[in-house]
């Protein structure tokens, strides 16, 4: 969807919407991260409590969505002249109310995931479909973030359909005790999501506000791409937090072994993703984006290797979550947030978009070195030696091969580079397609076994 845009839009018109989206989602997560996790943690531990918590959680988060939404719209009508701006920006703040009523955490925290599978596929299906039917040039771009909500309220609707079935219509309870238990318990937490958020959007904002739509829209379309393979990280780390609860505080040696599976997958599947995206970045660049966006690879190579830094560095922050020790890292990662935006306005300042890229890559590599040493401390630390090790003398491995099927074709050289991966990996011994999918997908069954 994402190629489409670009391509309909243009480099001014992807510059708005990509910078209007990336405000609104840092907002989105303050919605769902206010509570989300701390109420995911305790339905792991506490199936029982789900109708008394979501009664009080929808409340709470209703409340905070419309004192954001009236902020986000008074700032917008203050400080953006053009009014198609602030329309784009007002419309994708919607996204904060559907994000208020949605009741994900409760499917997470009890680790039914197939129907919050189907609710992602189904506000995809319905964002990508009214995107590539109505929104032909720049002139239709409200378009985007309006279907964008109605995709987002269509997947909720079906998880609020499933609930309903199973539990019964939410009865609205807004109390103030609640809100200091929660602002008490999950206030660290939610600092370590925002964090987390803000590190990851650090780079497109400064650019947004320190150059022209011009700039944003090329730096954020290489930006997207390797957001979306981040995603994958964020995701699995996500679907895997209820189980790392509850090993941990059971079985601390299956919580250990899971920690390592996990930090395996990731290892084995971004690895080679940003070793090859980099040797291939200028023609995939070709390839997916028009001419307008020529000469952006290099940023594309650079940002890639976020997928992996930050990834792992998230990863080692949910750990310290799941064993309730979130306050041992997150000095580190508020000191990271707070100052990711004056390295990367420096670095911008000093090397041009590049250096943007640049700095979220070192802020990453600070992390993935300061959570590990928090795990250290902990005794809970993983192996990250053998898991790092042969995927990349497999990724190295791999790199002739590319080097030489580009001159054909940059598709060749992907998928040339991907068997020569696979078998590298496999002939290292690295490779387990049997344990690498029941860790993926039925990481209990995996910790199970191992406890």
């Amino acid at each position: 969807m994402m190629l489409a845009l670009t391509k309909r839009l243009g480099v001014d018109g992807y510059g708005r919407i990509e910078f209007a989206f990336s405000v609104v989602f840092w907002l989105v997560l303050l919605v769902r991260d206010s509570s989300d996790v701390m109420v995911a943690r305790e339905l792991s531990r506490h199936p029982r409590l789900i109708k008394p918590l979501v009664d009080h959680v929808l409340a709470f988060k209703t409340l905070l969505a419309a004192v954001l939404f009236s902020g986000l719209t008074l700032v917008g009508w203050l400080t953006l002249r053009d009014h198609t701006d602030w329309t784009v920006l007002t419309l994708y703040g919607l996204m904060l109310f559907t994000t208020a009523i949605g009741l994900d955490f409760v499917y997470r925290g009890t680790e039914s995931l197939g129907l919050l599978a189907i609710s992602l596929c189904l506000r995809t299906l319905i964002y990508g479909a009214g995107v590539l039917a109505f929104v032909g040039d720049v002139k239709r771009i409200t378009w985007v973030p309006i279907w964008l909500v109605v995709g987002e309220a269509c997947g909720i609707g079906l998880v609020w359909l499933h609930y309903l079935h199973k539990y019964r219509m939410p009865r609205l309870r807004f109390e103030f005790r609640f809100i200091y238990i929660i602002m008490q318990r999950g206030r660290t937490v939610c600092l370590i999501q925002l964090s987390q958020a803000l590190i990851c959007a650090a780079d497109l904002l400064v650019v947004g506000m320190t150059s022209g739509r011009w700039d944003v829209g090329r730096y954020g379309a290489p930006y997207r791409i390797a957001t979306a393979i981040l995603t994958f990280g964020l995701i699995f780390q996500q679907a895997a937090f209820p189980t790392l609860a509850r090993l941990w505080r059971h079985h601390s040696e299956a919580g250990r072994e899971a920690l390592d599976s996990l930090v395996e997958v990731l290892m084995t599947v971004l690895v080679p993703v940003a070793v090859g995206g980099t040797l291939l970045a200028e023609p995939l660049v070709e390839m997916l984006f028009s001419k307008e966006y020529a000469g952006t690879g290099y940023l594309l190579a650079i940002g890639l290797w976020r997928a992996p830094l930050l990834s792992i560095a998230f990863l080692y922050q949910t750990t310290l979550i799941a064993l309730n020790r979130e306050t041992v890292g997150v000095r580190s990662l508020v000191l990271g947030a707070v100052g990711i935006g004056p390295l990367v306005f420096l670095l911008r300042w000093q090397f041009g978009l590049w250096g943007a890229s640049a700095g979220v890559l070192l802020m990453g590599l600070a992390l993935v070195l300061t959570g590990y040493r928090s795990l250290v401390r902990e005794g809970r630390q993983p192996i990250w030696h053998h898991h790092l090790g042969r995927p990349l003398a497999a990724s190295l491995a791999m790199v002739p091969v590319c080097l030489v099927l580009q001159r054909w074709h940059v598709l060749l050289a992907v998928s040339g580079g991907a068997l020569a991966y696979a078998v590298a990996l496999l002939a290292m011994g690295g490779f387990h397609p049997a344990r690498l999918w029941r860790t993926a997908f039925h990481p209990v069954a995996e910790a199970g076994e191992a406890a």
